[in-house]
């Protein structure tokens, strides 16, 4: 059978037949993974088409390589697995909606009295960094997030246009305890509204979140990720 030429579709196949593979036990962190030959005979595939997948897996910290000996599969953290209740990444791809992320401020911010960060203490310093998700040039969401200083110097600077609940849960090593989560449906402000290009009437939807982690006594991150109501509205249906 003649080798199929490489594709986005086709490294995603591989890459999905390996994850099956650590998922289901077969290997275990620190074991060692078929070799490039291998996978290509088994799935029918080029070695570019491997690369890509194997490429994708490491820069996702699943996988890791040893010079001269082969691919090796990661220990992944204990917590690593609440990462589909914690990345506005995965609920954004669960509606079937890609995106990617424009990092509009990065720098520090100080808590008031009066402020909604009240599980902070006045006049507190933590990190900040905005975000607004889209796909292609149409705004999906407006992303708040704060930090303690010490758990954003832990996180991968090069990487906050990815998923950073992924960059948070593969960097900071302390389990997690604890999250506190609301929704909210509400009116658009202003700002909302010329931001996402919608009138006054339609609603959106607030996710915030508060998270603990073991060993800090105080909340570690904050966020809020605003998205009008009609971009959750479509892939439901049917």
């Amino acid at each position: 059978m003649a080798k199929r030429e490489n594709s986005p579709t086709l490294y995603s196949y591989v890459k999905e037949y390996i994850m099956k593979l650590i998922i289901s036990g077969k290997y275990p962190a620190h074991s060692q993974l078929p070799t490039e030959y291998e996978l290509m005979e088994t799935l029918d595939v080029g070695r570019a088409t491997v690369r890509a997948a194997l490429a994708q897996l490491e820069n996702e910290g699943t996988i890791y390589k040893r010079q001269g000996v082969g691919t090796f599969v990661s220990e992944r953290s204990k917590h690593y697995g609440l990462e589909p209740f914690l990345s506005l990444n995965f609920t954004l791809k669960h509606v079937g909606m890609k995106n990617n992320n424009e990092v509009i401020e990065n720098g520090d911010y100080t808590v008031t009295a009066e402020d909604f960060l009240d599980r902070w203490e006045n006049g507190k310093q933590v990190k900040h960094l905005v975000r607004i998700r889209k796909s292609d040039n149409t705004v999906l969401g407006y992303e708040d997030n704060y930090y303690l200083p010490e758990i954003f110097d832990k996180l991968d600077a090069s990487n906050f246009e990815g998923s950073l609940a992924h960059n948070l849960l593969t960097n900071v090593e302390d389990p997690i305890c604890r999250f506190d989560s609301s929704t909210f449906v509400r009116t658009p402000t202003e700002s909302e509204q010329e931001l996402f290009g919608i009138d006054p009437v339609e609603k959106v939807v607030e996710l915030q979140r508060w998270m603990y982690f073991e060993g800090i006594e105080e909340a570690a991150n904050f966020v809020s990720f605003v998205i009008p109501s009609h971009i959750l509205e479509f892939p439901f249906l049917g």
